[in-house]
């Protein structure tokens, strides 16, 4: 089995927007998420940028919690 690196999640922030402006008018009024996801792997401080709808977040944000109870069945 390979070793992974270890990845430690150190902070997660979020900005919500609403597009007011595009070249295409089917665009404009639509939401969105910004993530940002800060984490550690091996020593050294990374981030990863993510845009979603605000219909992907909430399946995110579901798959999140789901994962929690899975988590708390095992401890």
């Amino acid at each position: 089995m390979e070793n992974l690196p270890l990845k430690k999640i150190i902070d997660v922030s979020w900005r919500f927007g609403v597009t007011v402006a595009s070249s295409g008018t089917d665009k404009i009024g639509t939401n969105f998420m910004h993530l940002k996801i800060l984490y550690d792997e091996e020593g050294q401080t990374k981030s990863i940028f993510i845009e979603m709808s605000l219909a992907q977040f909430y399946k995110f944000l579901h798959d999140l919690e789901k994962a929690k109870r899975s988590l708390d069945i095992l401890t």
